[in-house]
């Protein structure tokens, strides 16, 4: 597991660079959204995005479909192309596990 004083792999690559607030938040939204989720978990939650976006908020869907997990390929592609910060309000369970060191 990671934390503060143990950052991912490539954490010093200049795509990944944070500032010591930014990587507090890092870890912090790794403590709140890195949950397992079951498939109708997931459905519930497409669900409710559905409905924001009928109703064009937007926003409020984007936030709810960081919960989802995102597959452990396209996390690391994000990260390797965009840095870490292109997933940081992401729920990254399912790629934490394939690729533990990476985020």
């Amino acid at each position: 597991m990671t934390d503060i004083n143990h950052k991912p792999k490539g954490w010093n690559e200049p795509i990944n660079q944070m500032t010591e607030d930014e990587w507090k938040e890092y870890f912090r939204l790794r403590d709140a959204l890195d949950t397992e989720m079951s498939q109708s978990d997931i459905d519930c939650i497409l669900e409710c995005v559905e409905n924001l976006i009928k109703k064009k908020a937007t926003t409020d869907a984007m936030h709810l479909m960081g919960k989802i997990p995102l597959e452990p390929h396209y996390a690391l592609g994000m990260k390797y192309g965009l840095g870490l910060r292109s997933v940081m309000y992401n729920n990254l369970s399912k790629a934490k596990e394939v690729f533990p060191d990476e985020f």
